[in-house]
């Protein structure tokens, strides 16, 4: 029997607009309501902003946020965190000093650019792209503290560094600076061209199973849901994993079952049929 519900968010459980809606809701509050538990998975930092955005309302739900570096109990206390080493956090903007990084707190997010350059350089992202008839650029930004020296952002607790990269020189010189660190820093993005840095070992199959152990669950009792790259070793993990047709290649094969479309709203109708199921064989 499944007892907690574990789903990555953006090309899995959010719907083609990225948000929370009605039929997603349903889902989460048929878990809720037949005493279970349900969990995002995602790479998301889920700052107030950020959850405004996509339209969530609040449920008693965890959420793993920053690929597993962060858990929140459904009342947003921390009960699990992994931070990032100062020192790697430290020489990675030393030996990057041309790179927009996005280093993320638990509220805010630290960037060395000014705001201009900033929004400069996310208005030419391929996110913002995909993004542009739907939200405003300032919507994105509004936990985002500007102007930051190193010695600023080393004054805070950092989870995660993002940075979306097009140039190949560029590339190919984090991708060697990320193996000569492996043993300290680790890349699991969610898609091809970005980077989403966290500490060793931090990843959503560890944090999910950490938080399977905090509900005092065994590990088959639990399902998780993921479509990209950053869901891998959570899909691998789990004995009850499904990977959404529309995912990346590598997270489907990682996958124990295919179940559809994002677009379809695959998961939430997955999740009902599963308590359907579960109730008819009681």
């Amino acid at each position: 029997m499944i007892k907690l519900f574990a789903c990555d968010l953006d090309g899995t459980l959010l719907n083609d607009d990225h948000e929370f809606d009605g039929i997603i809701f349903n889902a989460i509050d048929a878990v809720i309501k037949e005493g279970k538990y349900f969990s995002f998975a995602t790479g998301r930092h889920m700052h107030a902003q950020q959850i405004k955005i996509l339209k969530y309302e609040k449920r008693d739900v965890f959420m793993v946020c920053m690929n597993g570096a962060l858990i929140l109990d459904p009342s947003q206390n921390i009960i699990y965190d992994r931070k990032m080493d100062k020192k790697i956090v430290k020489d990675l903007l030393e030996t990057f000093p041309e790179i927009d990084f996005d280093c993320i707190g638990k509220d805010h997010v630290f960037i060395r650019a000014n705001r201009q350059e900033h929004l400069d350089q996310f208005s030419r992202s391929s996110i913002w792209n995909r993004a542009a008839n739907k939200w405003k650029i300032e919507d994105f930004i509004k936990d985002s503290i500007f102007d930051q020296s190193i010695d600023d952002i080393l004054s805070h607790d950092i989870y995660k560094i993002n940075c979306r990269l097009s140039d190949a020189k560029t590339i190919e010189k984090m991708n060697c600076y990320l193996d000569q660190h492996k043993d300290e820093i680790v890349n699991a993005p969610y898609d091809n061209g970005a980077f989403e840095i966290t500490g060793k070992d931090v990843n959503k199959g560890n944090a999910v199973a950490w938080l399977c152990e905090y509900l005092h669950l065994q590990e088959d009792e639990v399902a998780v849901y993921g479509d990209g790259g950053n869901d891998i070793e959570m899909l691998e993990r789990f004995k009850h994993s499904y990977g959404m047709s529309n995912g990346m290649e590598s997270a489907k094969k990682a996958a124990n079952e295919i179940i559809g479309c994002c677009k379809d709203y695959a998961v939430s109708k997955h999740i009902l049929e599963t308590l359907q199921k579960e109730e008819d064989n009681k």
